[in-house]
């Protein structure tokens, strides 16, 4: 049984207090099979400054094992707490921060970097959970922008990534030749995220947290073909060269992925 409206009940209500919530909803790359192991809210505020973690809730709300913790930093704003046996975070950004990472992946970035959200994830996270507070239907209308995927993300993540690969395979290529797997992983990590970017974009999702990877492509159908080479790559025993042929092979077969008409609306995200 989904916990999450009994969760966002007591939680939501206890923050829409502070004043400015402009929209709440529970992050779909924290889904679990049942819904019952955590929820993971993000509330938006239409505020100059997020509420500060003396004035937040959190506390007060905590009612379970463990020992709630609040962070307040740069970047990171999050209260977790246990709420009845439910682990409970609620992660806090602000409105126009999000609505900037909104505009960014329309326009085919928010993925290229390290950062830590990554926009691209963050949107996934929001296209495809669950909205449970939305009081001027802010939130509704930008599920409804995403409804349609940009074809800018197709383009420019197929782009990015055939370029990336023409620079670095020859490096991969020596890598493995003198077994240096250090350096060949640190090379590949950023070209293997940014193919993962471009197979959810030909296939028009928008890419989630890498953490529930195979999770959303087994839920979304996707080519079967790729799945079984990125998960080849890191069965064992696999080696450099093998891992390198599996991954060349699995950037052919998303380049070939036709590429989208212009303005052509693609599957509501689910």
């Amino acid at each position: 049984m989904d916990t999450t409206p009994r969760v966002a009940r007591q939680v939501i209500p206890a923050y829409r207090e502070l004043g400015g919530l402009a929209f709440g909803y529970r992050q779909a790359d924290m889904l679990t099979e049942d819904g019952t192991a955590r929820v993971d809210l993000v509330l938006v505020w239409d505020r100059a400054e997020l509420p500060a973690a003396t004035a937040r809730p959190w506390s007060v709300l905590a009612g379970g094992e463990g020992t709630p913790v609040s962070i307040h930093r740069p970047g990171l704003v999050l209260d977790r707490f246990d709420l009845g046996g439910v682990r409970v975070d609620v992660t806090h950004r602000r409105r126009s921060v999000f609505e900037g990472w909104l505009r960014d992946v329309r326009s085919g970035r928010g993925w290229e970097g390290a950062a830590n959200p990554m926009p691209l994830h963050a949107v996934a996270g929001f296209a495809y959970g669950m909205l449970l507070e939305d009081p001027e239907g802010a939130g509704a209308a930008h599920r409804g922008c995403l409804a349609t995927f940009p074809p800018a993300l197709v383009e420019r993540s197929r782009e990015v990534l055939a370029a990336e690969v023409a620079a670095h395979d020859a490096y991969l290529a020596r890598c493995a030749r003198q077994g240096d797997g250090w350096l060949f992983h640190e090379l590949l990590s950023p070209v293997l995220r940014h193919a993962l970017v471009a197979w959810f974009a030909a296939e028009h999702r928008y890419c989630p947290h890498p953490r529930s990877l195979h999770q959303w492509v087994a839920r979304f159908a996707m080519n079967p073909s790729i799945a079984a080479l990125e998960r080849g790559m890191w069965a064992p025993p696999v080696s450099l060269a093998r891992r390198r042929e599996l991954f060349l092979t699995m950037v052919e077969r998303i380049l070939a992925f036709p590429r989208p008409a212009a303005g052509v609306d693609v599957r509501r995200p689910r």
